[in-house]
């Protein structure tokens, strides 16, 4: 697994060119679209075109590190989202605990395509945007430092923990423990040992980094300048436009009765 301080991809595209504020802005509009409807095409639509431009803008890599995450929670929330929704139209299957109906189905595949849109999405825009522009462009914003640092700092850190709990995941296995294989709920099960030494990993980074800041003299009072600022031009103008017209729009259909279950 690749050990880089970052997700970003370097690469010419047309969204690595637009600033950091209009990808923050489509992706904005593209969650609250994901976010109001319900009906799983619908929202697979969204999904669909992030994953579509995640491919064209080669963040394939990125995707297959975060595969099992995002299909383990696209299972379980399937899974478990029907108990949430009421029952209507007909049965599609009968065990002894109960029936799964069809809009229990469609309501829990919508749900789970949501979830599936908000990584993707967000998987979308790290992919494309630097730390460091991330956190230039969150600070335009108005945002405080402090938070914009921890935000750019979470994102740095993101790969090492994969990198940890791959590290993890060989130890394990070189102590006979059997991680993947079998059923879907055998190969979840298989990875519940691999979580407490993966956080207790991840917390001792934490403390690491806090420490070293610290001893730095970190103060995020100062007020911090940025050398690289990305001009904010038409185009940039035209996609955070087109993110706003994600929202009104989806909201609008959204209340009259579209894209329901």
């Amino acid at each position: 697994m690749s050990s880089s301080p970052s997700l970003y991809v370097d690469r010419d595209t047309f969204l690595h060119r637009l600033n950091a504020r209009s990808k923050l802005a489509l992706l904005v509009g593209v969650f609250v679209t994901v976010y109001v409807f319900g009906d799983p095409l619908w929202v697979f639509v969204p999904l669909a075109a992030t994953f579509a431009a995640l491919l064209l803008v080669g963040g394939w890599a990125n995707f297959k590190r975060l595969s099992f995450i995002v299909a383990a929670l696209f299972l379980v929330g399937f899974a478990v989202w029907p108990a949430f929704a009421e029952s209507g139209g007909p049965v599609l299957l009968e065990t002894p605990l109960g029936t799964l109906t069809e809009r229990e189905l469609l309501f829990a595949l919508g749900r789970s395509e949501r979830i599936a849109a908000f990584i993707v999405g967000g998987l979308l825009f790290v992919t494309t945007t630097s730390n460091e522009e991330i956190v230039a462009g969150m600070r335009s914003l108005g945002f405080p430092y402090a938070f914009c640092f921890a935000v750019g700092t979470a994102l740095r850190l993101f790969p090492t923990f994969l990198g940890s709990a791959n590290t993890v995941r060989q130890a394990q296995a070189a102590r006979g423990h059997e991680v993947g294989g079998g059923n879907p709920v055998e190969t979840l099960r298989s990875y519940i040992p691999l979580l407490i030494p993966v956080f207790m990993t991840a917390i001792r980074n934490v403390q690491t980094q806090a420490m070293a800041l610290e001893a730095r003299g970190f103060d995020t009072r100062g007020d911090r300048t940025f050398y690289d600022r990305q001009p904010f031009g038409p185009t940039d103008w035209a996609v955070a436009a087109f993110g706003l017209a994600l929202v009104v729009g989806s909201i609008y259909l959204r209340l009259q009765g579209y894209g329901t279950v």
